[in-house]
């Protein structure tokens, strides 16, 4: 996989898109840019479309043409719609992307912190991720898993995930002194990851199977952008 494809979803009216250090470490990979813009229960879409379609979309012009410069074949959408969790998982399936970013203020991409539930698919998961992110500028890559602690054998299997992970990781050319691991314990894990994300240029998540909106692109994510504005990448 050469040309990996990310979904990258902003929302008007006032998007946050990538920096430009943030894309100048990317590894090539296209680019869906979609702008989405929430439609409250009294506004209608042909109202909405008036009133906001020609600006947001020069808004959208202009920013795939920023990637587009550093290297990011692009293409560019704006939805107007009610549910933005359907409409992100429809894009998401329909253009067959790799990987979802919501964007944040990093300006680099040396310091990427993945976070682990489990090891299914981890090899090819693995394979995107370093097919969309520039390896040669990585300084670590560290790896995280929150355990239940409710579950007496937590620990221990978060413990065993990540040493695959390291494993997984080596075999892709990642040297282990660049490697970290680490397993918290914690009830909220949308608040785990997100102190954990701290100092991270990128948090990398794998699609989660709580329910039908978190599976694609879930509130985990969204909770660590908001709270740390630091970007996460969902690899799908």
């Amino acid at each position: 996989m050469d040309h990996p494809t990310i979904l990258v979803f902003v929302e008007f009216p006032d998007p946050e898109f990538p920096t430009a250090g943030f894309l100048d470490h990317l590894a090539y990979p296209n680019a869906e840019l979609v702008g989405f813009y929430h439609l409250d229960d009294s506004e209608s879409l042909e109202e909405a479309q008036a009133e906001y379609g020609d600006e947001f979309t020069t808004e959208l012009r202009t920013q795939a043409e920023r990637f587009e410069q550093r290297g990011v074949r692009t293409e560019h959408d704006l939805i107007f719609n009610h549910n933005r969790v359907e409409v992100r998982q429809r894009i998401a399936e329909d253009h067959e992307v790799d990987a979802i970013l919501t964007p944040g203020g990093a300006g680099t991409l040396g310091k990427v912190l993945i976070a682990s539930r489990h090891t299914r698919n981890a090899e090819e998961k693995v394979a995107k991720l370093l097919n969309i992110i520039d390896r040669d500028e990585l300084i670590s890559v560290d790896l995280i898993h929150i355990a239940d602690p409710d579950d007496p054998d937590g620990e221990s299997e978060g413990e065993s995930i990540l040493a695959e992970m390291t494993s997984i990781l080596t075999d892709e050319n990642i040297p282990p002194i660049q490697i970290n691991r680490e397993v918290r314990t914690g009830e909220d894990v949308a608040y785990e990851l997100s102190q954990a994300a701290r100092n991270y240029d990128l948090v990398v998540l794998g699609e989660t199977e709580q329910d039908v909106g978190d599976r694609v692109f879930g509130p985990v994510g969204d909770y660590i952008v908001g709270e740390q504005d630091v970007p996460v990448l969902t690899i799908l």
